[in-house]
């Protein structure tokens, strides 16, 4: 029985002012008794596609067919704290991502109509790029948790130069998930 592997394809936030200031965002929403598992200044990223576990067989296609995607270096603006599921529940606390020269879309187009292809499903619910600072576990008061998210719904909180994307493996553990990169597709140019 082959081992499976937890896959998935996204683009790393490394940027120094986009890092430290989601480092204060977890800290002032902690302070304010949001109990969280903040996520790791070097987990930072943007998912375009999760596999979950798949064989290693299929993890092949998706190496093969990430690697056949061209795209040119593009920025992203990180802007706005917001929470899923949303109303008054507050599971994942993440910042928005704008896409205003729809690199990204790019990417992933690319990625659909090669691996759909291949009998890969995409979800459907559509692509909302954001980045996840935080899990929530518990909230010990809601409305003033709320009040503060809604003070920070626009926030601009800085830009990042994509100029490359990842299939990367994710391996849970008591302490949260290790990220590995399986393989690097950088930008043409």
């Amino acid at each position: 029985m082959a081992e499976l592997v937890r896959t998935f394809i996204a683009v790393d936030f490394d940027n120094p002012q986009i890092v430290s200031r989601a480092q204060e965002i977890q800290e002032e929403l902690m302070r304010l008794g949001v109990g969280m598992k903040p996520v790791e200044p070097h987990n930072l990223h943007v998912t375009l596609w999760f596999f979950g576990e798949i064989d290693p067989g299929r993890l092949n296609l998706v190496l093969e067919n990430a690697g056949k995607v061209r795209f040119k270096p593009f920025k992203l603006s990180v802007r706005g704290v917001g929470y899923f599921p949303g109303g008054g529940r507050i599971n994942v606390i993440w910042l928005g991502v704008e896409d205003p020269e729809n690199g990204l879309k790019n990417i992933l187009d690319q990625l659909v109509e090669r691996l759909t292809r291949l009998g890969f499903k995409y979800d459907e619910r559509g692509f909302t790029p954001h980045l996840t600072i935080g899990r929530v576990k518990f909230v010990r008061d809601r409305q003033l948790a709320l009040r503060k998210l809604e003070e920070l719904k626009d926030l601009y909180v800085g830009e990042q130069l994509i100029d490359s994307f990842k299939v990367k493996k994710s391996t849970l553990t008591s302490k949260g998930p290790i990220y590995s990169d399986l393989l690097v597709i950088r930008a043409e140019g």
